[in-house]
């Protein structure tokens, strides 16, 4: 029906409460259908608290219905507790249809989440199978770097002996077997006398070339005296060759040979790697031993290390002195700022 037509229409336009006594005599009664009886009418609008109209309401009366006091009071209260009621009801279903929706998509969502966290949870496996593997590989080459320091050590000290008790011997023998010549044939024309003489520097020579050959190759005073005097015999022999001086705060320690052996290898790169890069002419050297570690501990007062140069693929020295002690289950620090010099500080546990 549209609005203003007939009595719902004019209800539905005017929002006002309607009563018609008969539809026979009642001119806004516009619509009749056939068989249709005299009834009244009371058409009450469906008005909300916030005066929304949501329809008309008819009751079919006798005709010429009564009207009491308080009757139009009565039937707009009804019409809004009606009203009321249906907009409950609507704002119900709208509730419904929005929670069923977000349900809907709050399954959706929850089975990507599902889907996601599985592929998440297989590429966390995956990344952990790899991490191990890679560890173990490392773990691997660093036993097979360590295991061949150790051979490259033995092999070392096995030359360094043959040089120094072999060649270092006939070295002597020839040069007691000039002296004796020279003493037994003193008649020896001078020029004779000289290339006697001759020979017998260059014997010296080569006997010093062989000593320090074999001190390079394996410092006897290693194996005897221990690390502590290493250390020493090492830096005298660099203030020899060097403009470099040395502080040394060193305590004799008990440990076995290999980590006498990776020690001493990790003071002689770091004194290599102060020559090359740090132009200082002091170094520091301190060695110490607790209940539970020993500290070794090389600083100098040159230009200083970059940090970006710490971890610098590079940087294969500083590569090889942390691998040397992490195959001993220690730590190492390297500390460099410019201008203040580098400091290498390595700890490693005391093994039962």
């Amino acid at each position: 029906v549209p609005y203003g037509d007939c009595l719902c229409g004019r209800v539905a336009e005017s929002g006002e409460l309607l009563m018609s006594e008969s539809c026979f005599t009642d001119t806004r009664h516009e619509r009749r259908y056939g068989g249709m009886q005299a009834h009244g009418h009371y058409i009450v609008p469906l008005k909300t608290k916030g005066d929304a109209l949501l329809g008309v309401m008819f009751l079919y009366t006798n005709t010429h219905p009564s009207w009491y006091q308080h009757s139009q009071e009565v039937l707009l209260s009804i019409g809004g507790l009606v009203a009321d009621a249906i907009k409950h009801s609507l704002v119900k279903e709208e509730l419904a249809r929005y929670r069923n929706q977000l349900e809907e998509l709050v399954a959706e969502r929850t089975g990507d989440l599902n889907q996601a966290n599985i592929l998440l949870r297989k590429e966390v496996e995956e990344r952990a199978s790899a991490e191990h593997q890679l560890k173990i590989i490392r773990e691997q080459l660093r036993n097979l770097s360590n295991h061949l320091q150790n051979i490259r050590e033995e092999e070392k000290t096995r030359i360094a002996r043959e040089v120094h008790d072999e060649l270092g011997q006939s070295l002597t023998a020839l040069k007691m077997d000039l002296v004796c010549l020279k003493q037994e044939l003193p008649g020896l024309q001078p020029d004779l006398q000289e290339r006697i003489q001759t020979m017998s520097g260059l014997i010296d020579s080569t006997i010093t070339s062989v000593q320090r050959i074999s001190s390079e190759l394996r410092p006897q005073i290693l194996d005897v005296m221990g690390l502590c005097e290493a250390i020493s015999w090492q830096a005298r022999e660099y203030q020899k060759r060097t403009t470099l001086r040395f502080d040394l705060n060193c305590e004799q320690v008990s440990i076995n040979k290999e980590l006498t052996t990776e020690l001493f290898r990790i003071f002689q790169e770091a004194l290599t790697n102060v020559v090359r890069h740090s132009r200082a002419d002091r170094v520091c050297v301190s060695l110490h031993q607790n209940a539970e570690q020993i500290t070794l501990e090389i600083g100098d007062n040159g230009q200083g290390m970059p940090p970006e140069k710490i971890n610098a693929p590079q940087s294969l020295g500083l590569i090889g002195i942390r691998e040397r002690v992490l195959f001993f289950g220690g730590e190492v620090e390297f500390q460099g700022e410019p201008g203040k010099g580098t400091r290498v500080i390595v700890k490693t546990p005391l093994k039962p």
